[in-house]
């Protein structure tokens, strides 16, 4: 799920908004649960629908129809090959199915505008990522997230040296070059492979290759991307790939032969360290701010300054929603379930602050600032300006 989406589905004008969550199975007998599943989300849909006092009935029958013809589709890819999470958004006057690399808890919502809580994590690394492993004789693409590694194979991605450069020698030119590595040897270059520098070129020429269709894969992400290979290769992948998110380290070795959960292993100890060190430097930058009184824990000082545009930054714990409202004095009331009136007040101050130009992160429960809280956020200006 790309950031952009976020931003995109803020901006989506209508009266009423449709979001359903759910999770789903991948593999085995299992699979057909999914329907089974999707159906009875169905079935909430309706019920929050007839039950909204602003629906027309021929908007609901417009998201409903919209939401079957979708579920009988059984050549959808969400169907033929399913992802551990599945987000629909629904308006009278569109349907958008968006799979997702991470397992949803099941929920539908109803209401002016889409649900996006369980979408934050998203926006600074929900722990997704992209893995290339490449060798000379292999290249092999994944899309990867804490719990593993999915490989996908785009049509236009070469899949090895030679598939991309028509070499026919090339196997003797690797061979020489990868001999002469190990000593002084005095090696005669054959062909394409006339010399190191002509070696190079040709890996170059290689990876180039590869831009096109990994930039198109990649369009509209900042999912970062993590090299796999021997280690000489990365500079020169580097040189060659336009896409800006490539993680300085790498990954070394050959893994032509690595299953999944090898790769995935390694791959993790790479991108971990970088998913946390944006939210760590958050985390700090709040506890600074209560030197500068620009620090709040409390959530109705937090909706009056999203509302205003003060908020910088939202720290959101994980797994936490507040379901209430604001009465007519502004206090914050807790209904502690979803109703009519209430509304998941972190979601609105999140919304909130995204629409003002803030930042929003979502903190695991171990990593969190402060211990009986669901939100806390650092201000643009001191907190006596919001509040008065």
């Amino acid at each position: 799920m790309e950031p952009q989406l976020i931003q995109t589905l803020l901006d989506e004008p209508s009266e009423i908004c449709v979001s359903i969550y759910m999770p789903m199975f991948r593999w085995g007998r299992e699979v057909r649960q999914n329907e089974i599943r999707f159906k009875n989300l169905m079935k909430d849909t309706a019920t929050l629908l007839e039950s909204d006092e602003v629906c027309q009935k021929e908007d609901r029958q417009a998201i409903l129809k919209q939401l079957e013809a979708f579920g009988n589709e059984e050549q959808h890819d969400a169907w033929r090959h399913p992802s551990a999470g599945l987000a629909l958004f629904a308006t009278p006057e569109s349907l958008e199915v968006h799979p997702m690399g991470c397992s949803l808890t099941e929920q539908v919502h109803v209401g002016e505008r889409f649900y996006l809580r369980p979408l934050l994590p998203a926006l600074h690394g929900d722990g997704r990522f992209v893995l290339m492993a490449v060798s000379q004789n292999h290249v092999r693409l994944f899309d990867g997230n804490a719990d593993g590694l999915e490989e996908r194979v785009p049509a236009e991605l070469p899949e090895n040296l030679k598939d991309a450069l028509n070499i026919d020698d090339y196997i003797t030119s690797i061979q020489h070059f990868s001999y002469s590595q190990g000593g002084n040897v005095d090696t005669m270059y054959h062909g394409q492979g006339a010399g190191e520098d002509d070696h190079k070129a040709n890996i170059l020429q290689f990876f180039h290759r590869m831009d096109d269709p990994l930039s198109h894969f990649l369009e509209g992400r900042n999912d970062p991307l993590v090299f796999a290979g021997v280690e000489y290769l990365y500079p020169i992948f580097k040189e060659a790939i336009s896409y800006p998110h490539l993680l300085p380290d790498s990954v070394h070795g050959n893994f032509d032969d690595a299953s999944a959960d090898q790769l995935h292993e390694k791959a993790w100890e790479v991108v971990q360290p970088h998913f946390k060190r944006e939210c760590d430097k958050a985390i700090s930058n709040y506890h600074d701010a209560h030197g500068q009184n620009r620090a709040t824990n409390d959530l109705e000082t937090i909706l009056r300054a999203a509302e205003m545009g003060a908020v910088e930054s939202l720290l959101i714990r994980e797994d936490t929603a507040f379901w209430g409202h604001v009465d007519r004095n502004g206090h914050v009331q807790n209904d502690g379930a979803p109703s009519e009136v209430s509304h998941d007040l972190l979601d609105d101050a999140a919304v909130e602050t995204l629409n003002n130009g803030g930042d929003v992160f979502v903190v695991r429960e171990t990593d969190f600032p402060e211990k009986n809280c669901s939100a806390v956020a650092r201000l643009r200006f001191e907190i006596g300006a919001v509040t008065s």
